[in-house]
This record gives C-alpha cells, structure tokens and sequence, in this order.
C-alpha cells in the first residue's frame, strides 16, 4: 500500500529540485518504488505550495496573452535596475516556475561568499581593527586597480570562494604579474588583499582554510628590482649647500619657520612627519640630543557609503610601525637652528611647544619643490634628504651601527641597500679615475 505524505514545510531546496521541469522521472520513481509517495500527487502538492509561496510576495497579476500562443505573463520589478520586466511561459505553471526562481532560488545564488560580495564587510573590519588607517586606504585604492577594475580579475571577484582552487589563483597571479610587470613587493601587497580576505572568512567560521596561503610562485616571474641611480635618491654637496642657505634665508624674510624644517631634516635625517611633530623640550643642548618619540600622521576615514573622508594629520606620540622612541646626537647647528624658529615664533607673537604648525606634510615638499625650481636643482622629495643624510655619514666613515640607530632602522642590512648612495657626482669620479690611472 502506497503511503503519501505530506509535510506541513517543505524546504526551498527540495521544493525545487522536486518541481524542476528538467528532472527525469527516476528518483521520483525510486521513491515510489519503495512506497513512499505517489509522484503524481507529490507534483501537485509541490506546485501549491510553491504558489502560495509566491503569491504572498507577487504584487502583479499573471494573466494569459491574446495572442495566437496563448502565453502566459507577468511582471517582476528587477532589483538592480528598479524597473519593471516581464516574465512569460507557455503554462501558468511555467511562469509561477519562474517567478519562484526570480524570489526565492537566484538570491540565494547571489548570497554566495564572492570576493566582491565579502570586500565591503572586510573593510571595515580591517579599518576597525588596523592600527592606522592610511595602509587600508591604501589597500582600498589597490582592490579598485586591481581587482574590481581589472578584467584578469573578475573571474576571482564573482567565483563563490569555497569553489576557488590552487590551480586558478596561481593562473591569475601570474598573469596578474606578467601584465602589470609587478616586482615581488607590489605583487604581494596587491595579492595580500585577497589573502586577507580569506582570512577573515576563517576567523569567522565560513571557511575552513585559507587556500590563498597556499600558492606558490616561481620568484623569476618578478620584475626585477634595480637599485636607482644615485642622482635621483640624495641631493650633492653643492646642492645642499645651496638649499640650506637659501632656506635659512626665506624662513628669515616670510618670518615663516616652516622653512627651517628642510635644514633640520637634512641635519638629522629625519622623517618628515618625526620632524614636524618636535617640540622644544624634545632638544637637550646640554648633551646635543634630540628625543624623537612623535610623528605627524595621516588619518583616513572611512565613510559609511564605502568611501574614504578627506585626509587629515595630526600628531600621535608614535613612531613608524610602533618602533620605540629613539635619542639621535646633533650637531651644534641643529641647536642653532631651533633658535631661529624661537626667534621667528617671538617676532610674530606666537607662544607654542612644537616647531613648526602645519596642516599637512605637503606644505614642507612644496617649499622645498619651488627651492629646487628656483635654484636649478631636479625636484626631489624631503625623504631624499634623510637619504642625503645617511649616505654622507656612512661616505665619510662614521660608524654603520651608529648610522642606523640615527636612521631608527631595525636592520642594518636596511640601511645599506635602501638608504646608501654615493655623493660623489660621476664626472667628479671620473676625474679621480683619470688622476689615479694616468701613465
């Protein structure tokens, strides 16, 4: 004896794999085999449970057409772009079919755990959990590059990531390498993007691991890293002499102190937010130290529409990437420089701890900038005269360890790769070498 059964709830899913027009009559078949429903009746309690589920949310009527197919239609109004579409079938059924697809079946689709879907909660996360915002409006600005406006990467964007394997990363990434021609350093920050990504999903119990993580390239798909040309990374002897005192200079005539933060940088090999964010009582001329403990810092904000504020700075009593305050020695002219920044502040009436008030880092590289115009010199940044600095020390013998404390570097090996150029012009050496190896 047949026994039919008829669940008071039947889930979505089997609602829909039961009514799919597509499906052959055999697991329907095996079912009855074994007695346990009639597949006939089965259909037709599916169909009316499908369409009062429809009908309590289908605000349009479904009506038969007057034309000789004799089709039945209706209308959805679609979610992304507002406006009204029609759906039609042959059979009222096949049109209640689709409309249970359009409210029930395809949004669950689209609710996959998709990069693009995951990026905007992940965000913000990432704001609320990072130390400083700066990097993640970074990282933002690169996933709009890189991911969401670059077609090698669609593919990664909209695949659900529980279906992304090894094989199709590592495809992409170089790929991604090959046209973009990224060294090693970009393209593990841009990659880092997903990687992180993937490891907030296993944070948060919807993955069970990060296959991200797992890839590996060969290193000689990187574009190699050259190191660049002395004349673009430091200023020359003659140029700085002649920056200094066209510095001390200006800063005299404009009564504006702000020009006096090159020559300190220049003399300390300062960062440039370390030198904006000095005080006075960070200067002991009793043992010509200097404390750096403080750095003028860029804020982002990010917006609740996803999108970032307008930057800001301010001063925080930290270093780059939470190194510890340092104590640098400086030369008799540091101290006779942050006199004239007293004496300038007292000519204005203005009474403050810190050297030098300004809103942002760029007022200081467009000062230097005009400098550099009005002397003839090529532009280069204030961080090239911390490099100018470090090389001039390490050029004339001062101590490397000694150098790097200054520099406030963790590696030595830092330092010399990254920071160490020579001074020396080529004409300069060739000159020397014509001397050396004349017959």
């Amino acid at each position: 004896m047949t026994t039919l059964m008829y669940p008071e709830t039947l889930p979505e899913k089997t609602i829909s794999f039961l009514y799919d027009p597509g499906l052959t009559e055999e697991p329907l078949s095996s079912l009855k085999s074994c007695g346990i429903i009639d597949p006939n009746e089965y259909r037709r309690y599916i169909t009316m449970v499908m369409k009062e589920k429809v009908d309590k949310i289908h605000d349009h009527a479904i009506s038969k057409g007057m034309g000789k197919d004799g089709r039945w239609f209706t209308n959805v109004r679609d979610p992304r772009t507002g406006k009204l579409k029609r759906v039609a079938g042959q059979t009222k059924e096949d049109v209640y079919q689709k409309l249970y697809d359009f409210y029930f079946v395809t949004p669950k689709k689209k609710k996959a755990l998709t990069l693009r879907r995951v990026y905007p909660e992940w965000l913000r996360y990432r704001v609320a959990t990072a130390g400083k915002t700066n990097s993640v409006h970074r990282q933002d600005t690169d996933f709009k590059r890189f991911y969401l406006d670059e077609p090698l990467s669609k593919k990664i964007l909209d695949t659900p990531v529980t279906e992304l394997t090894r094989a199709t990363l590592k495809k992409w990434e170089c790929e991604m390498i090959r046209k973009h021609e990224m060294t090693y350093k970009r393209a593990t920050n841009i990659f880092s993007i997903l990687r992180q990504v993937l490891d907030y999903l296993v944070d948060c119990e919807k993955l069970t691991k990060n296959i991200a993580r797992e890839v590996r390239l060969d290193r000689t798909l990187y574009k190699p890293v050259n190191k660049a040309p002395a004349s673009t990374q430091i200023f020359y002897p003659d140029e700085v002499e002649k920056l200094m005192k066209l510095s001390y200079q200006k800063a005299q005539e404009r009564l504006d102190e702000n020009y006096l933060a090159i020559p300190l940088i220049r003399l300390l090999g300062l960062r440039i937010g370390e030198c904006l964010a000095l005080s006075f009582s960070d200067f002991d001329s009793s043992t010509n130290r200097i404390h750096i403990h403080s750095s003028l810092c860029v804020r982002d904000e990010l917006k609740k529409d996803g999108t970032w504020a307008s930057r800001s700075f301010q001063v925080e009593d930290a270093l780059k990437k939470g190194a510890p305050p340092r104590d640098l020695l400086g030369s008799d002219e540091v101290f006779d420089l942050v006199k004239k920044v007293k004496v300038i502040l007292f000519k204005k009436g203005i009474f403050r701890e810190r050297l030098f008030e300004t809103a942002t880092q760029n007022n200081i590289q467009m000062k230097l900038y005009r400098m550099c115009d009005e002397l003839g010199i090529e532009r280069r940044s204030p961080h090239k005269l911390r490099k100018t600095y470090i090389s001039m020390l390490l050029n004339n013998g001062i101590d490397p360890d000694f150098v790097r404390q200054q520099a406030g570097h963790k590696q030595l090996q830092t330092t010399l790769n990254n920071y160490t150029y020579s001074t020396t012009r080529d004409s300069e050496i060739v000159e020397k070498l014509n001397h050396l190896l004349a017959l």
